[in-house]
């Protein structure tokens, strides 16, 4: 049997708004549905699919006052999976969509400048995916949006559980890991459990390749430096659906990562939700919570999720999916249940720190331009530093427009509270680097969020400017002359530039100004000489 995915968090805030679902949004069975600021206006859009016909899959506009228009954007004729990043670093946000067979489309659509969108199927050309789920990650902290994709692979005819890493223009290549047993008709979550700063995976699904048969296997792996090592197991928990099986958050606020999973138990022969406490994060050692600690309805079927709903300080749980109609648990539940469970947990646990030293830099490097933004390590009274995600803002103060909308509110008591949960959108991240921005000037801040999904206040905003760089004018006025190891530049206009000189290891041959004329004298050999001035830098390569 088969339910609505991922649907809990669209229905909270559509009630959030005092707003009614509009009759298009309606994703059918084995859905999946997300949020974000796709168009730039300040407003949250929405992109859901599921087995609904071609009318249960698309993308919904929001046009400020809660109302939605179907937008005319391509969203694959059967797909099951979709979301939201920004795949090629250019502030512009992207989507894909995953799907059943080839004409699932399986590809992401990435932003122009003018607000169009260019599909690429490309980087999934070879695979034939069925019922996949797809999560969005930066498994190598290299800074670029990677997938990892669960399901059925319909060419090996197999389960298929892989990571394709983001080359950092939007285009991806499956990524090996030897230790990793393949899943499918299951899920993948991310979380930092041992506080080193990388994220690791607990995997579910059915079985049937690697050597494990078995469909009741959740396991944890430890991402080391970008190797996954299997770390755990929980047994025995068949999810029998697609996505958002379990969750991995700081139940009891004691500082470690908990599990929470769900699905059919063949050892208590009936539908279970549990909760496992992390003992020992740094040795992925967890314990299973005593009966009567929770009293979680089991579900298998399932989809769940988590959020501080009544705003104490203690992540609850929303779940739905198959009960069974069980007797055997605290009170009766219904077939199909869908609700939520608030946390009884002593500690309460406070939103973090902002983060500090919010840093800008622009950069021209022929005719591109590069922004690096960094800031320091936020800190949190429960979650440790290296577990934090971070949220970016960015802002075009000159046209209003959102780069990177945090999906968060911005000022008074509630600075920082989140409208969505998740990670992040720039993951475990202290630096993130933009490229080809916009001329124009920008507006940025970040904050922290915590092992619940609990957002931080934001960092004061500071600005910066991207302008046309001075050097691209003056390029036809800058001239190179060689004669043996001997080469002069130049410098035929009124703008003084400076002149760096590197060899291949990356060291400094000279450095100079240069207002008319340098000459350099650095014998045979192959050397990177660097153009810059205030406004930016352009680099050549000299061959002597």
């Amino acid at each position: 049997m088969k339910f609505f995915k991922r649907i809990i968090f669209a229905f909270l805030y559509l009630l959030s708004v005092n707003i009614t679902a509009q009759d298009f949004i309606i994703p059918g069975e084995m859905a999946d549905i997300k949020f974000a600021d796709l168009d730039g206006d300040g407003f949250m859009d929405v992109i859901f699919n599921g087995n609904n016909g071609t009318t249960g899959k698309a993308i919904a506009l929001n046009d400020g006052t809660g109302m939605f228009s179907r937008s005319v954007l391509e969203v694959g004729n059967a797909a099951v999976s979709c979301g939201f990043a920004d795949f090629d670093n250019n502030g512009l946000l992207d989507y894909y969509v995953f799907g059943n067979y080839q004409d699932g489309n399986a590809a992401v659509f990435l932003q122009n400048v003018d607000g169009s969108f260019s599909k690429d199927a490309s980087s999934f050309a070879a695979y034939n995916f069925i019922d996949p789920d797809v999560t969005v990650v930066d498994f190598n902290n290299d800074g670029f949006s990677d997938l990892f994709v669960v399901g059925w692979e319909n060419v090996s005819n197999q389960r298929f559980s892989g990571l394709f890493l983001n080359d950092g223009n939007g285009r991806f290549t499956l990524f090996g890991q030897s230790a990793l047993i393949r899943k499918g008709y299951g899920s993948a979550v991310w979380a930092d459990i041992n506080a080193d700063g990388w994220p690791d995976l607990l995997l579910n699904g059915d079985g049937g390749a690697d050597g494990e048969d078995s469909n009741d296997v959740y396991r944890l792996y430890r991402n080391n430096k970008g190797v996954l090592e299997a770390a755990a197991v929980f047994s025995d928990y068949r999810q029998i659906s697609i996505g958002d099986g379990a969750r991995m958050v700081d139940w009891n606020n004691d500082g470690k990562t908990d599990v929470i999973l769900s699905g059919w138990s063949k050892s208590l022969n009936r539908q279970a939700t549990a909760l496992f406490t992390g003992v020992d994060i740094y040795n992925f050692t967890f314990e299973a919570a005593s009966p009567g600690e929770t009293d979680f309805p089991g579900v298998s079927e399932s989809s769940i999720e988590t959020a501080d709903l009544n705003n104490d300080g203690r992540i609850d749980l929303l779940l739905s999916g198959f009960n069974g109609s069980q007797t055997t648990q605290v009170g009766k539940y219904n077939r199909d249940i869908f609700g939520y469970y608030l946390n009884q947990t002593a500690k309460q646990n406070k939103k973090p720190w902002a983060p500090g030293m919010l840093l800008s830099t622009v950069e021209h490097v022929g005719n591109d331009n590069i922004v690096t933004l960094s800031w320091n390590s936020a800190t949190d009274d429960i979650t440790r530093q290296a577990s934090l995600t971070y949220n970016l803002s960015l802002r075009n103060k000159d046209t209003g427009r959102w780069l990177y909308n945090p999906l968060a509110i911005f000022s008074g008591t509630n600075n920082g509270w989140r409208r969505i949960s998740a990670h992040g959108n720039v993951f475990w991240n202290r630096r993130w680097v933009l490229r080809n921005l916009p001329e124009g000037n920008y507006e940025w801040t970040v904050q922290a969020i915590d092992a619940n999904m609990v957002g931080g206040s934001f960092a004061f905003p500071r600005s910066f400017s991207v302008v046309t760089s001075a050097l691209e004018s003056i390029k036809d006025k800058i001239a190179l002359k060689v004669s043996g190891t001997i080469f002069t530049v130049e410098n035929q206009s009124a703008e003084p530039i400076t002149l760096t000189l590197y060899n291949l290891s990356g060291n400094v041959v000279t450095k100079a100004p240069c207002t008319d004329s340098f000459s350099f004298d650095p014998g045979r050999g192959v050397f990177i000489l660097k153009y810059e001035n205030k406004t930016g830098s352009f680099n050549r390569i000299i061959m002597l």
